[in-house]
């Protein structure tokens, strides 16, 4: 009897941590693997790791127990187990969680674990029995810790596995040039322009969306490379020192493109130092006959002293590419772009502010410099659209225009976001915003500055998030801004709900900033 009630709590024990590790693996997977992230996580959010409620109830049976009542204290720890799995609730997720093959390896090393672990404990004393399912029990969250410890020897080998497969699709390429593409903001965005434009001569592939890691880039080159392609172009992600030398030694680029140093992700590069010598490692990747394209607006760039070839563009005439005549309107932009030694190109987009102007002379001057005309540069810009939560402007039924810059979470890009809102003159100007995330100690300070421009460029403010939001309401008090046209949503929901009461057909609305499910 026992035995069998033993097992039956084995059973629930089970059941009970799937539902807390599967919310885990979800972190995990939003901190991109990293266990020192993860870590961070856990730390930051100890009332959920650590559940009050739920360790009262497990000391309860321990107790019982310890009373000898040893059948009662397993029905109890039964019946606890039963009333906390049906109680845990996880919030609705943002960003869905997907069971990749990593996650099924995750798992199947848990089924693993907790295999030995009933073994163990059938032999054991039973008081040692019942403290020790309650350990595993209360620390469920930092199962999936070990459990990504445990894993990593077998997931660097996979990483190394699919590594090699993709350098050697790329050497069964020979004629194949690699543009890698970095910096603290604008990737992507650019990344989108360089493709769009390069792909009026050239048959290009690109890593998609937000594909920016080791494991994304390789899997674009295994899944999507074929002998017809002839650039590849590269977007390189870091949150740390290494991490673009990594995509470089796979990839080999010919050309780079570097669109910003910045202060991003400083909770792990904690330093502007460090955050240049991950951005550099891209360039320092190139041949004696690569080139690298810099943003010239860049003042942390424009501190490099280059040892390679570069090309310089920007907004003015100390860059080699430039757009002048800038005319920035609610509808787009208006512009002329310099060439080195040629005449000039007048350009004119619906993508919205200084920076998608930046964005696009860099991609004009990557197709210049690879031998497209002035029509197919033309041809290429026309086609341009905005990338998908970065700027992204929709015209609402009612009449007001939807600004979605929700992808964005960097200091200057938010700043430019402001200015773009601060440009629609005559209408209702709401900001919706979270602030800004992973500045490390930096957060507060650039979260306040943050908070400064924001009341220079909105007439209502909705900060979302009571702890997010101190530092940035702080900067808005600073400007002497009205505390009536402020509104702190404890979430996203009620930011909306806001949102509704106060908008109109006249209203323009920012979204800056969504922060995904690991912050919350």
């Amino acid at each position: 009897m026992m035995i069998a009630l033993l097992n039956v709590s084995l059973f629930f024990l089970l059941i009970y941590c799937y539902r807390r590790v599967r919310h885990g693996y979800h972190i995990l997977q939003l901190e991109n693997y990293y266990n020192d992230r993860y870590a961070h996580w856990m730390r930051l959010n100890l009332k959920k790791v650590l559940d009050i409620k739920s360790i009262i109830l497990f000391i309860f049976p321990i107790v019982l127990v310890y009373m000898g009542e040893e059948k009662i204290a397993l029905i109890a720890e039964i019946i606890v187990l039963i009333v906390l799995s049906l109680l845990f609730r996880r919030s609705k997720e943002k960003k869905a969680f997907v069971v990749t093959a990593r996650i099924k390896r995750m798992y199947i090393t848990n089924l693993i674990m907790f295999f030995i672990i009933g073994l163990l404990l059938n032999t054991l004393d039973l008081k040692v029995m019942i403290i020790a399912l309650n350990v595993v029990a209360i620390l469920s969250y930092v199962l999936v810790y070990l459990t990504n410890l445990i894993n990593r020897p077998i997931e660097n080998a996979i990483r190394a596995k699919f590594a090699r497969r993709a350098k050697k699709a790329l050497k069964g390429i020979p004629n194949l040039k690699v543009i890698g593409i970095t910096g603290s903001y604008g990737k992507t965005s650019t990344k989108y322009a360089v493709n769009t434009i390069l792909s009026q001569k050239y048959n290009t592939l690109m890593t998609p969306e937000s594909y920016n890691t080791t494991m994304g880039v390789v899997r674009t080159i295994n899944e999507k490379l074929s002998p017809m392609h002839q650039l590849f172009i590269c977007e390189m992600g870091a949150k740390y020192i290494g991490d673009i030398k990594e995509i470089t030694d796979i990839v080999e680029p010919t050309y780079g493109i570097l669109t910003a140093i910045g202060p991003q992700h400083l909770d792990t590069f904690k330093t502007l130092e460090n955050v240049s010598k991950a951005k550099l490692e891209l360039v320092d990747s190139l041949p004696d006959d690569g080139v690298a394209f810099v943003n010239w607006e860049d003042e942390n760039i424009r501190k490099v002293k280059f040892t390679k070839k570069i090309v310089k563009y920007g907004l003015n005439s100390k860059a080699d590419y430039y757009a002048t005549n800038i005319e920035i309107t609610e509808r787009g932009s208006v512009f002329d772009v310099v060439l080195k030694g040629k005449d000039k190109i007048s350009i004119k987009t619906k993508l919205l502010g200084k920076l998608n102007i930046l964005n696009i002379v860099a991609a004009i001057a990557v197709g210049d410099y690879l031998g497209l005309s002035e029509e197919e540069i033309k041809t290429g810009v026309k086609f341009l659209r905005p990338v998908k939560h970065r700027l992204e402007m929709k015209q609402n039924p009612n009449g007001s225009i939807t600004i979605d810059d929700a992808y964005n979470s960097n200091v200057r890009g938010a700043s430019m976001a402001l200015e773009v809102l601060k440009n629609f003159k005559g209408r209702n100007r709401i900001l919706i915003t979270p602030g800004i995330v992973e500045l490390g100690d930096k957060g507060a300070e650039y979260n306040k500055e943050f908070g400064k421009e924001a009341a220079q460029s909105a007439d209502f403010i909705i900060l979302v998030g009571a702890k997010q939001a101190v530092p940035i309401y702080e900067g808005i008090k600073a400007k002497k801004y009205p505390q009536s046209k402020v509104y702190i949503a404890e979430n996203l929901d009620e930011a909306l709900k806001k949102m509704n009461e106060i908008m109109d057909g006249n209203s323009v609305i920012l979204f800056e900033n969504d922060l995904p499910d690991n912050y919350l």
